[in-house]
């Protein structure tokens, strides 16, 4: 069906939130070069950094996706983006304002002020960060058509994909140009403004913010009582919900081992394994700015396939395309930890992991909110969420233990593993055992 023009604005609004979000993101990972040098930080404390983000992030998911299931969306999202850009701020500040920080010392590990005050910024940054997921699916469902939702979630996928590969891109050539702590003090304020200009924005009467428990105060009583009284999921066929649900989020768990330590390292495995430089016009560009522009141009390919994503997520099995994806992305891991490539081989291989290891989000997120009854949906993509970056917390750290400690590469070969298990994961969901439609469950009844 054909996509209504007010479906494609929401969408747009919406999305282009997700998308700053995800640039904030994933700001630290280019930066990790160059703070390597500039501080001389090993690789598993700057991968500490993301951590931070990222256990902020999921710890805040699961109280944000109640709050959104029970309050008006609009004054959960912008607060939470004007708290994510001023995480930013002080992450800018630390190396000036670190000095009158005492050095903290925890089980025998030293951390200088300068590295307190940055993880204070990514606490702050990932707990505003953390409202998206919890008022943005619901919202996508609020406002648009099921039959229409796999394309919309491709382009909230897209968007966010266009986000992350902003950052890299534009600390690539912005610091060649300006000190890496002004850039970011402006990218911080200016996540500020955004979050202020989206409050007024989603203040129009045309979008709906309100969660469903509020259509009382709307005159729609008898979808509220009906609601109310359907049964709660844990007293319904487990294959329904419970199941199957679980099964997911042990994917988004195993998944985000992945997607966390290419996130974090990339820049640097590029950077350290090839050690490429580019020259264009006459201007020899580093190798970590060479790093961030191949990062770029995986993440712009991640978005890309998402829209065209969406359209199959509208016509195919979320399942199948899950499985698929994940087992591209598997293999092409597994290449990258394990065959030295030269440029043009390396940015194929890159892009192909781009790809698959997040061109099949829009599957992955219509998959859960098809299983997932709309009053719970705010909180059940808040509670996976939740576990998820609180779990995928662990990988930087991991990763960038084990690339200290062997080489970055071999490292890697756990991001391939990870990703085939991921696949292997939603497998289960073909088991009849786990996981039935109420559409089947509907047909077997009056069978």
């Amino acid at each position: 069906m054909t996509v209504s023009r007010e479906e494609w604005v929401f969408a747009s609004v919406l999305s282009v939130s997700h998308g700053v979000q995800h640039f904030f993101m994933r700001l630290v990972p280019p930066l990790i070069p160059i703070l390597f040098v500039e501080f001389d930080y090993p690789l598993w404390k700057l991968g500490l950094l993301v951590s931070a983000f990222s256990i902020s992030d999921g710890l805040s998911q699961a109280p944000g996706g109640v709050l959104s299931d029970r309050y008006d969306r609009r004054y959960i999202l912008a607060p939470g983006l004007a708290l994510l850009g001023f995480g930013y701020v002080v992450f800018a500040l630390a190396p000036g304002v670190g000095g009158g920080v005492p050095t903290v010392a925890l089980a025998g590990i030293q951390f200088d002020g300068t590295f307190v005050v940055m993880l204070v910024g990514m606490v702050l940054a990932g707990t505003g960060g953390s409202v998206l997921h919890p008022t943005g699916y619901p919202l996508i469902t609020e406002n648009t058509r099921p039959e229409n939702k796999g394309k919309i979630l491709g382009l909230w996928g897209s968007v966010a994909k266009f986000g992350d590969a902003a950052a890299p891109g534009l600390v690539g050539v912005l610091t060649l140009l300006l000190l890496w702590t002004d850039m970011v003090f402006v990218f911080g304020v200016l996540g500020i403004v955004y979050a202020a200009f989206l409050f007024v924005v989603l203040g129009y009467d045309s979008f709906d913010t309100l969660p469903s428990t509020h259509r009382l105060k709307r005159g729609e009583a008898d979808d509220d009582e009906d609601a109310a009284a359907e049964p709660s999921v844990w007293r319904l066929d487990r294959r329904l919900f419970v199941y199957p649900m679980l099964v997911i989020l042990l994917f988004f768990l195993v998944r985000i081992v992945a997607t966390k330590g290419i996130d974090t390292f990339i820049p640097q495995f590029i950077t350290s394994v090839y050690g490429y430089s580019l020259t264009l016009f006459g201007t020899t560009l580093p190798p970590e700015t060479f790093a961030n522009f191949y990062f770029t141009l995986l993440l712009l390919v991640a978005g890309v396939t998402q829209v065209a994503t969406g359209y199959l997520t509208d016509r195919f099995d979320a399942r199948s395309v899950l499985v698929w994806y994940l087992s591209i992305s598997a293999v092409a891991l597994a290449v990258l930890s394990l065959v030295r490539l030269s440029p043009l081989a390396l940015l194929g291989v890159l892009l192909v992991i781009g790809a698959g290891l997040w061109g099949h989000n829009p599957a992955r997120d219509a998959l859960v909110s098809e299983i997932t009854p709309a009053r719970l949906e705010g909180r059940t993509f808040g509670y996976i969420w939740s576990g998820t970056q609180v779990v995928g917390a662990a990988s930087p750290v991991v990763i960038g233990y084990l690339a200290d400690t062997t080489t970055i590469q071999e490292a890697f070969r756990v991001l391939a593993l990870a990703a085939m298990a991921a696949a292997a994961v939603i497998l289960l969901l073909y088991s009849n055992v786990v996981y039935v439609s109420a559409v089947d469950v509907e047909y077997d009844t009056s069978d």
